[in-house]
């Protein structure tokens, strides 16, 4: 894993083709799933979620800002980093570049994100395949590949899907 400033995730985003932030770029979205409430469907999805892209062989987590957030969590993810050896401050360096060697630690990011008591808000952008998920109160699907959605769609029972 690597991880990557805010110029830097722009630059790798812009090499695979795929936007920033699609929503806040007014991208019109692909699907938009509810999230489970409980700890536990959380942690099932996040590997649910490892498991759904497994094929892309990078996969960027950006964290979005949370100064709100609890010391508890800035502390794990702080840990997780340090435990692969990365000194970097997660508000300054956001983005976590996982390659296709790193699916272990891509899937503990995601039960790290996930696991929190009020879900973290946090973008995946996956490649070659060119899907975004925002991951929120519910989940928000950017990709031209309508197997990703229709997958998600099948395991969180959508709200809306396009």
């Amino acid at each position: 894993m690597r991880c990557l400033t805010s110029s830097e995730i722009h630059k790798w985003l812009a090499g695979q083709g795929m936007h920033h932030q699609p929503l806040d770029g007014g991208v019109p979205v692909a699907g938009d799933f509810p999230m489970p409430a409980e700890r536990r469907g959380r942690l099932l999805l996040a590997d649910y979620l490892a498991d759904l892209l497994a094929k892309d062989g990078n996969k960027l987590v950006e964290i979005l800002p949370a100064p709100q957030r609890r010391p508890e969590e800035w502390e794990q993810i702080r840990q997780f980093r340090e435990a692969l050896e990365v000194a970097s401050v997660a508000n300054t360096t956001p983005g976590h570049l996982f390659k296709s060697g790193d699916r272990t630690h891509f899937r503990r990011m995601l039960a790290i994100l996930l696991g929190f008591e009020t879900g973290w808000p946090f973008y995946i952008y996956s490649a070659p395949s060119r899907t975004t998920l925002l991951v929120h109160e519910g989940i928000e699907v950017w990709s031209a590949k309508k197997g990703v959605r229709n997958e998600l769609g099948r395991h969180l029972l959508p709200q809306r899907a396009a």
